[in-house]
């Protein structure tokens, strides 16, 4: 691959100098590094391609609402399977098994989206979070077995480099052998949420306690060792799925909601028997509103939340399991299509099936790109991959560029 794309660069310097050659005064374009480099233009994309290893690309493209999205002959390849999160305007990729390095990227101020740092961890990061001004990425390692710290990393948006680390277990339980798996990094004002699963200290992935909503709240950016508090709520389940980064989010008025799950298909083990729903947290309070709480199992006639993200105006966008009848984990794979795209007002407590959108598989997706009001997403069926861009006032959903991979994992704006 690395040849075709030096083969590809070549060839278009070689084109831009005969250009500038027959007309002095045009300015040419910038031509990115082929292994470090992408051109920044339009939307910037993580790209799964197809194939044995599957191999992962930050690609950018001016119209992703037709033709096809490739890396063929472009892209910044990445190593092994990697988790996006943009905070500002920089895309940061973290490793997850192959190596243990996290990559800022952002525009160089020349049209050029390039590394701008990178930095090491132990373990790997599986949950990530930013400040309210944009100017620090929250990174946390979760060991997957034993009462290890879950070690929660501060990094400077602008160096890419860790500025403090702190130590926290969230809780553990070491007699019975329980400790917590957070589920998203939540800051508001100075106050830092950190919802979590009860899991077995072993590493099997059993929810002990699933029939609960547990929140940790620290302070912040002082963040301590331990949590201030620890909220609970027993109307829903453990807060958000595994590898999800917005199983709590804010409005602008500062209200936080959370979605729970609890499907077995979603990984827990045991399911729930509580409903999947949406709790809130009270603009300036730390507890969860006793008035307030969203069964979205009965709304949608027994769906079952798998994801959501904010959107604007009191509206979230989220992905609905129609059931729970596959086997544990099966709507993290890829050929189980009974995900179904909506849109939730918070406020009114309504869910609005997206039109146009087949059901479809997805496991994972970085947070959402808004712009005026439209929201892009992949979305895969048994056959093919889409992109599709979401109105989010009409719940309604245009197909745009084919897919040239396995899915897109995030849509940005660097």
């Amino acid at each position: 691959m690395k040849s075709i794309r030096n083969s590809v660069y070549a060839l278009a310097i070689m084109l831009l100098g005969f250009s500038a050659c027959d007309n002095n005064d045009e300015s040419t374009l910038p031509t990115p590094d082929p292994d470090t480099g992408e051109a920044s233009t339009g939307i910037t994309m993580s790209l799964k391609t197809t194939g044995g290893d599957e191999t992962e690309f930050i690609v950018s493209e001016e119209d992703i609402m037709s033709g096809e999205i490739s890396a063929e002959g472009q892209g910044i390849e990445q190593t092994g399977w990697r988790f996006y999160y943009p905070v500002g305007n920089t895309l940061f990729a973290s490793g997850y098994s192959d190596d243990n390095q996290c990559a800022g990227y952002a525009d160089n101020g020349e049209g050029v989206i390039e590394k701008k740092g990178e930095f090491i961890f132990e373990n790997a990061l599986e949950m990530f979070g930013h400040s309210e001004d944009n100017q620090t990425l929250l990174a946390m390692e979760i060991p997957r077995a034993g009462f290890a710290n879950r070690r929660l990393h501060f990094i400077d948006v602008n160096t890419v480099s860790v500025t403090k680390i702190v130590g926290t277990r969230i809780f553990e339980d070491q007699e019975n052998g329980v400790i917590a798996w957070p589920s998203a990094l939540m800051v508001r004002g100075d106050k830092l949420f950190v919802p979590f699963h009860k899991l077995d200290a072993e590493g099997q992935f059993s929810t002990v306690a699933p029939n609960t909503a547990y929140v940790a709240v620290y302070s912040y950016p002082n963040v301590g060792e331990m949590p201030e508090k620890i909220i609970e709520d027993d109307r829903t389940s453990n807060i958000g799925v595994n590898g999800t980064t917005s199983g709590m989010i804010k409005t602008e008025t500062g209200d936080v909601y959370s979605f729970s799950c609890g499907a077995s298909m979603a990984g827990f083990a045991p399911a729930a028997t509580k409903p999947s729903g949406i709790l809130r947290i009270r603009a300036g309070e730390t507890e969860f509103d006793e008035d307030y709480f969203f069964n979205v199992e009965e709304a949608t006639e027994g769906g079952k939340l798998f994801w959501f993200d904010y959107v604007g105006e009191g509206k979230a966008i989220a992905r609905i399991l129609k059931d729970d009848t596959g086997t544990p984990w099966s709507a993290f794979e890829r050929d189980i299509f009974n995900q179904k795209l909506v849109i939730i007002d918070l406020v009114n407590q309504t869910i609005t099936d997206v039109a146009n959108v087949p059901d479809h598989a997805k496991r994972y997706s970085s947070p959402v790109l808004v712009e005026e009001g439209k929201v892009y997403v992949s979305i895969e069926t048994a056959n093919e991959a889409y992109v599709y861009q979401v109105d989010v006032a009409n719940a309604t959903a245009t197909k745009g560029a084919k897919i040239n991979g396995k899915t897109i994992k995030g849509f940005y704006k660097l």
